[in-house]
């Protein structure tokens, strides 16, 4: 198994902006939440290429345990 990706306030900020996306239906808010989602994803070193490549990428990175700052990546 790999180590995990995501630092602990990495892993906070994108489960709290996948569950403001998966709260709406699809719409004009939705689109808003994707692309922010979308962007902390590219903050992170993550590069999706739709839409539902980043909601799997986010069940993923989120299913992993979170690392500590001290840790290496």
């Amino acid at each position: 198994m790999s180590a995990p990706r995501l630092l602990k306030w990495q892993d906070d900020e994108l489960n709290a902006q996948y569950q403001n996306t998966l709260s709406l239906s699809d719409g004009f808010s939705a689109s808003d939440e994707r692309y922010i989602l979308f962007h902390l994803l590219n903050q992170f070193g993550f590069h999706p290429f739709s839409r539902e490549q980043a909601m799997e990428l986010t069940e993923e990175l989120l299913a992993e345990s979170w690392r500590d700052e001290e840790s290496n990546p």
